[in-house]
């Protein structure tokens, strides 16, 4: 018999971090989250955490190939490399890949449109995500790399913190069900 799930935030009842998020987060830019179909049943995945921890523009789009209608004027790309022509006040949508850096290479080469965005990159912001290992530096989860883009397009980092509050929580909880304690 399959385990019960939340119909809310996709984790198994057991885990569930409805009552952990805070009251969302009102933001102007608007996050599209592309999710690689194989990230979906993660339980450490943090998409559906950012999606549920922002208002109103976050939205979480699941598949292997997406519509390029998707990128309209404004539209950015988080992703490493250079940046792109859009100063950070012009960006009105920023789209976010979901999934491994393999799973988020092959999203990218199985939708061009995405490698024609203009980009936003991150500076070197260490991982607070002590569930998963990075394999270099700089590697953050989907919701740490969102939550970093925003204060960097938005200024006034503060807002975020209920939600930064409600992912240590979570990465805490997560660390004591595998014995472990505390946070690097």
């Amino acid at each position: 018999m399959p385990r019960a799930v939340c119909a809310r935030c996709e984790r198994p009842a057991a885990t569930c971090l409805c009552a952990a998020l805070p009251a969302p987060v009102v933001v102007r830019t608007g996050l599209l989250i592309l999710q690689h179909p194989a990230e979906a049943g993660h339980a450490k995945n943090t998409a559906a955490f950012l999606t549920l921890g922002l208002s109103p523009g976050a939205q979480l789009l699941r598949g292997e190939v997406f519509d390029a209608a998707l990128a309209g004027p404004g539209t950015a790309l988080l992703y490493p490399g250079e940046p792109g022509s859009l100063p950070p006040a012009d960006v009105s949508r920023l789209i976010l890949l979901d999934g491994s850096w393999r799973q988020s290479r092959r999203l990218l080469a199985a939708n061009p449109w995405l490698a024609v965005l203009p980009r936003v990159s991150l500076p070197g912001h260490p991982g607070r995500y002590a569930i998963r290992r990075a394999h270099r530096p700089g590697q953050l989860s989907t919701l740490e790399a969102g939550l970093h883009a925003l204060a960097l397009l938005e200024g006034g980092p503060e807002r975020l913190n209920p939600l930064w509050a409600a992912f240590d929580a979570f990465v805490r909880a997560g660390l004591g069900r595998r014995g472990e304690t505390g946070m690097p």
